[in-house]
């Protein structure tokens, strides 16, 4: 076994410990209805390209950020909004910027976990404003949202999220990866 899949294992091994019995037990026993509410940030790309530029490094244009509410409606299914800034896109003059409220549902695949993956699908209300050789554009429209996630229990009133949500903005696919920080109530 290769020194660095023996690390990633012992790192697994070492996090899995952090993470108290009885605090995940509570929560799972009191995951019937609940509020939440939280955000993070998040790195995106629109249709299929890479997250890196030529040198392999981040591009600078990329980064999101969004805040989300919700209710739990009993052990497997909640309600949520969330509001999503997409960034923007700068070449010399020209500027694209894109946000989006979204509406959906969040199924839960297993329950009375720690660490519990989950699916969702809704709507995306979205609005993008550009400037191309002098000329300003605004669009808007309604789409598909959906996406993938795991959200890991640390205290009965918090949660980290991590998400890999696809969006489509008229022709446009966006794909958002983003970490969440989750306040329940």
């Amino acid at each position: 076994m290769g020194n660095t899949k023996r690390s990633a294992q012992l790192v697994c091994l070492a996090a899995l410990g952090f993470v108290s019995p009885n605090a995940s037990a509570e929560a799972a026993a009191s995951e019937d209805a609940y509020a939440y509410v939280g955000g993070g940030p998040g790195y995106g790309r629109m249709n299929g390209e890479d997250f890196t530029n030529t040198d392999g490094d981040l591009t600078k244009n990329r980064v999101s950020w969004k805040a989300m509410a919700g209710t739990k409606l009993g052990k497997l299914l909640a309600l949520e909004g969330q509001y999503i800034d997409f960034g923007a896109a700068n070449r010399n003059t020209d500027r694209i910027q894109a946000t989006g409220w979204t509406a959906g549902i969040v199924l839960d695949l297993l329950v009375n976990q720690p660490v519990t993956p989950y699916t969702k699908v809704g709507a995306l209300f979205w609005d993008t404003d550009s400037t191309f050789n002098s000329i300003s554009r605004r669009e808007e429209g309604t789409d598909l949202a959906y996406g993938l996630g795991l959200r890991l229990m640390i205290a009965d009133q918090f949660s980290l999220r991590t998400e890999y949500e696809w969006f489509v903005m008229d022709y446009a696919e966006i794909e958002n990866f983003s970490f969440s920080l989750q306040l329940n109530f």
